[in-house]
């Protein structure tokens, strides 16, 4: 049932009116930052799939060929392990996946300001709604910068040095053009999945925004990075690569943004990632037609900005949705080329599971599909918030260079744990 869209928070709503297993996912504007699609999960029914993800998927599309599901809207999550095959019950805290059908929630297209309002008993649904207090109006100090050494990190610099070194190696005898390396960072904290929600999306609004709360741990980002995108069988697939600051000073982020775009070395981590997604692509586009839409732009988020480039195909016939999903994993932004010897690469140098990071989340229909990857992302599990960064190791790469950047994509986080714990006191 569509009509015209209530006067609530959306991040409220979610918060307190969500059950065990809670998603809230959101979908912004390049250009203006606004949201223009909120999904809202208050209460799911988790699809089993006998511990498989694409069974499950299907299964929640009512495509397993048992029992037909009713049409609706499907939460997506997998970790990075598990889009590697890599069988984990938990990761992090959280399950390897998770699909669940959404029982009862709201689907908001702020674009016309309606709402679809999914549930078995609506009178009681909007009874609820009218019931929600106010949402915590007061504004953060957004000059609020935290301390780094509040954050462990899983690895030192000279530790995270001569790993970069080691990949520059295997690259240098043919076993990778590319591979990324990621940091982990970790502290304790009180701070509410929601209201570190809050404090991401308003400093930086990107693509996408999620938080997934589930027995008691939650998983919650604002991620500039599309992983795949279906309507109607065309298939539209993201990548970056290349990153630069952004200091807030016109002059130096102009520089930024033009030497970015020109850069040897960007240039070659850029061509590793698109080349890796276009090959992942062929396999299931029809007639092998794979299309650049979007050939290295600039996009700038809070802090720093990164060169994207976008490919579009038509799903080949006899493919669906999940095929599609576990063809393009991982996502080349994430692993390297060759996406699997290179994510490989990158596990085996970083020592341990990445879980959440780098793995996609989003929501599915039938014949749609929307789904972005874990970056810029953390997820909490008793008390302790933990996030990762990475970035692409390439023949050019220098450790001090690769370093900085991986805490320049961290810094909104670990400001925005902050202000999420000030506004908590």
């Amino acid at each position: 049932m569509r009509e015209a869209m209530p006067d609530f928070d959306p991040i409220a709503a979610a918060d307190e009116l969500g059950g065990a297993t809670t998603v809230l996912f959101q979908r912004f504007d390049l250009m203006t930052r606004r949201p223009t699609r909120t999904v809202m999960g208050l209460e799911v029914e988790i699809v089993d799939g006998a511990g498989d993800f694409a069974g499950a998927l299907r299964a929640g599309l009512g495509r397993s060929g048992g029992e037909a599901a009713a049409p609706g809207l499907v939460l997506v999550f997998a970790g990075f392990e598990t889009l590697l095959g890599k069988r984990t019950d938990d990761t992090a805290g959280l399950p390897g996946h998770l699909v669940a059908r959404i029982s009862e929630g709201f689907d908001i297209d702020h674009a016309t300001g309606t709402v679809g309002l999914i549930s078995a008993d609506e009178p009681a649904l909007r009874r609820r709604l009218r019931a929600l207090p106010p949402a915590d109006a007061r504004p953060s100090d957004r000059a609020l910068r935290a301390d780094l050494s509040d954050w462990t990190a899983d690895r030192g610099f000279n530790d995270y040095a001569s790993r970069v070194e080691t990949i520059k190696r295997v690259i240098a005898a043919g076993g990778a053009e590319g591979a990324v390396l990621s940091l982990g960072l970790s502290k304790t904290t009180e701070a509410s999945p929601f209201t570190l929600y809050r404090e991401f999306v308003a400093a930086n609004p990107s693509p996408y925004g999620f938080v997934l709360k589930h027995d008691g741990k939650a998983l919650v980002g604002s991620s500039p990075l599309a992983y795949l995108t279906i309507r109607q069988g065309r298939l539209h697939l993201e990548t970056d690569a290349g990153t630069r600051p952004v200091t807030g000073d016109a002059g130096r982020d102009d520089a930024a943004a033009r030497d970015l775009m020109v850069n040897p070395k960007d240039a070659a981590e850029h061509r590793v990632v698109v080349e890796a997604e276009r090959e992942a692509l062929l396999p299931i586009a029809r007639d092998g037609a794979v299309e650049a839409v979007i050939d290295r732009q600039v996009r700038r988020f809070s802090h720093v900005m990164h060169l994207y480039s976008a490919l579009e195909a038509e799903l080949a016939d006899g493919r669906d949705t999940a095929d599609a999903i576990l063809a393009l994993a991982p996502a080349a932004a994430v692993s390297g080329r060759p996406k699997r010897a290179a994510a490989e690469l990158g596990l085996a140098q970083e020592g341990g599971a990445r879980g959440p990071y780098g793995g996609v989340i989003g929501i599915v229909e039938p014949d749609c599909a929307d789904l972005a990857v874990v970056i810029r992302s953390l997820w909490i599990s008793q008390g302790r918030a933990a996030l990762r960064v990475g970035g692409k190791i390439v023949a050019t790469s220098t450790a001090e260079e690769e370093y900085r950047e991986a805490l320049s994509k961290a810094r909104f986080l670990i400001d925005g744990v902050a202000r999420a714990e000030a506004r908590g006191r």
